[in-house]
């Protein structure tokens, strides 16, 4: 056991403490340092995440544990909250006993950006230092890729002239006070310096604070629930990827992703931030993770100690049945949910089905305790009501409407249930049913017909047409006669074009003027009807090509559609128009509802972001202004 050893100082890097140790002891040759402290004299040294450590920490007479030296001393912590638990576990071993390929375990060859071949240091950190121990240390948060800032003084970190492939591979380099830059510092304004510094402090954070219970499982809760917030992934989980790449390269510059060597390719299938977002195996470096947390979250803490690992829009189950005649009414006893998105408003609509059959549902996502026992529509009574319904009724002693009160529905609900179970014989009631099945057939007709004569009009129309772009063209009338009168629409439309036609192989001539004149009045009309949506969609080639069918044309063939492009060029909004279009569509129905406007209200329900919305300021309130003229004196508040 050894009698002396130099202590590490706050945030060192073990290497640098024994640098330190092997100094002090006056030793000339490194192998009988390594002997002293690892018992080996075959240990080559580990720079940033050291090895053989648990030799170290027995050699230190436990004074460390070997799990204190890897959390306090090495950058090992920069990667565990972002490693699958299996994977973490392996390399711990490996930093304790004889790991080998520790940097490829870690993903820092594979996944490595702004590779440090050289010691780095702060010169105001070194100055500080000299003045309370006599000497300067190397910090580990000062050696972590991607950082070029001190995190504590807001200065550029230099380099330090001696670098490890200068020396021999058994030595430890100690800082020499003679090579340090500490008087002639000039501090110097560094360019994006707010993002770079809130990088160097959000990694500074991952490695001082204990994570251990977080893996990259946790993580990816993590994203998911915040990705949910934002909207930018479905109730399935598919990520809304063009939505997140776009509203990401807004949110930072392009300048500052290149400097950390993480800018984005969206088309790469395999771009980083793709890969983060599918949880697939692939490393992907610590400072990307920080970049992705920063634009969902903002506040690293609140990441890593919200409890925010799922994504739950309707609270967590169990959740209250609403059956009124159910003996648990409004006990939190249904497990079953299943969350689907609106058709129309895209909106979360969460369906509860109870044990006793009762089945409701409701959009979301809740906002206050008391939504969490309200059905927005009950879509099956079930058996258990059922039953108590022929109870009321067969016994004669009720009127309609106060069998209503009791069942929690209208009295046109009653007799049809009545009529469906056979028992409405014992009700007094004139009152007729919602509709018989006559009517319905012939309701069905009508509507049946209505449908068939808008395909008919929208193909003369559109005689160059394709089925997808009729499907996607007239979505609500394709689904109805596709599940009601499936033969008749399948001998109306277009004949399918073969592949090879399509491709233009068999030398058709494709009439570019007449194609580019058809699918700028696709665009109009889908842009015209996206504008009156209730939930708003950024206006762009893609969204108006996927919505049409004709994306693909788009992006393969837009110089052959010279009006086309045109069009899109004039109508394409950028993100910062998007959500201008978004503030001032609540303003207006803010101003028809005759209610007060807020900024921070109008924010938070546009759900736009500080730095973002700060910008479009100006421009609502100046809109606002113009508009209290028009419907009254209504001043921003």
């Amino acid at each position: 056991m050894l009698h002396f050893f130099t202590d590490p100082y706050k945030d060192e890097l073990i290497y640098s403490a024994i640098a330190r140790y092997h100094y002090y002891t006056g030793n000339v040759d490194f192998k009988d340092t390594l002997e002293e402290l690892f018992g080996k004299r075959t240990i080559i040294p580990n720079f940033e995440i050291g090895s053989n450590i648990e030799a170290l920490a027995k050699g230190l007479g436990g004074k460390y544990s070997s799990d204190y030296i890897i959390n306090k001393h090495t950058i090992f912590p920069f990667y565990s909250a972002f490693l699958p638990k299996k994977r973490r576990q392996q390399i711990l071993k490996g930093i304790k006993f004889k790991g080998k390929g520790l940097y490829t375990s870690l993903g820092v060859i594979s996944g490595s950006i702004c590779r440090k071949k050289h010691i780095y240091y702060c010169p105001i950190c070194a100055k500080e230092e000299i003045a309370k121990y006599g000497e300067a240390y190397i910090h580990r948060e000062h050696q972590l890729q991607g950082i070029f800032l001190c995190c504590k003084h807001g200065i550029r970190l230099i380099k330090y002239p001696i670098s490890k492939k200068d020396v021999s591979r058994l030595q430890y380099i100690r800082l020499n006070m003679k090579l340090l830059k500490l008087e002639t510092l000039k501090i110097k304004e560094v360019k994006y310096e707010e993002q770079l510094l809130k990088i160097a402090r959000d990694a500074y954070y991952i490695i001082t604070e204990d994570l251990s219970k977080f893996s990259k499982e946790d993580t990816w809760r993590c994203y998911k629930s915040l990705l949910y917030d934002r909207g930018l992934i479905t109730p399935s989980g598919k990520v809304k990827q063009r939505e997140l790449y776009e509203e990401f390269t807004h949110f930072y510059s392009s300048d500052v992703l290149s400097l950390l060597q993480s800018s984005v390719d969206y088309d790469n299938e395999y771009n980083w931030l793709k890969v983060i977002t599918r949880n697939e195996a692939r490393a992907v470096h610590p400072i990307r993770h920080l970049l992705l947390i920063n634009f969902l979250e903002g506040d690293i803490s609140k990441f890593f100690k919200g409890e925010k690992y799922e994504y739950k829009p309707f609270g967590k189950g169990p959740w209250p049945c609403l059956n009124i005649v159910s003996e648990h009414y409004k006990k939190e006893v249904i497990t079953s949910l299943e969350i689907t998105e609106d058709y129309k408003t895209k909106a979360l609509v969460g369906t509860f089905t109870c044990s006793c059959g009762f089945v409701y549902s409701r959009k979301g996502p809740d906002k206050t305790e008391g939504d969490r026992y309200k059905a927005g529509r009950i879509k099956r009574f079930g058996e258990v009501w059922e039953n108590s319904l022929k109870e009321l009724i067969t016994a004669k002693k009720y009127g309609l409407r106060e069998i209503g009160r009791s069942m929690n529905c209208d009295p046109k609900t009653v007799v049809r249930y009545a009529d469906k179970l056979g028992i409405k014989a014992f009700l007094n009631t004139k009152l007729k049913l919602p509709y018989s099945k006559k009517k319905h057939k012939n309701k069905k007709t009508i509507t049946g017909e209505a449908y068939k004569k808008e395909v008919i009009d929208f193909i003369k129309d559109n005689k160059i047409s394709t089925k997808q772009q009729i499907r996607n063209s007239l979505k609500k009338q394709y689904i109805w006669l596709y599940r009601h009168n499936k033969i008749w629409l399948q001998n109306n439309l277009p004949d399918s074009v073969p592949r090879e036609k399509r491709n233009n192989k068999e030398g058709t001539k494709v009439d570019w003027d007449k194609r580019d004149a058809h699918y700028l009045k696709l665009l109009k009309n889908k842009r015209a009807s996206m504008l009156n949506q209730v939930k708003p969609i950024r206006i762009t080639k893609s969204s108006l090509g996927r919505e049409i069918g004709i994306l693909a044309a788009l992006e393969k063939n837009i110089d052959k559609l010279p009006k086309t492009k045109e069009y899109l060029r004039q109508v394409t909004e950028t993100v910062e128009e998007f959500q201008l279009r978004r503030c001032i569509q609540i303003i207006d129905n803010k101003i028809k509802e005759d209610e007060n406007i807020k900024l921070w209200q109008l924010q938070r329900k546009a759900g736009i972001r500080t730095k973002a919305f700060n910008k479009l300021k100006k421009t609502l309130i100046n809109y606002i202004n113009t508009g209290g003229e028009k419907w009254g004196e209504r001043k921003l508040q």
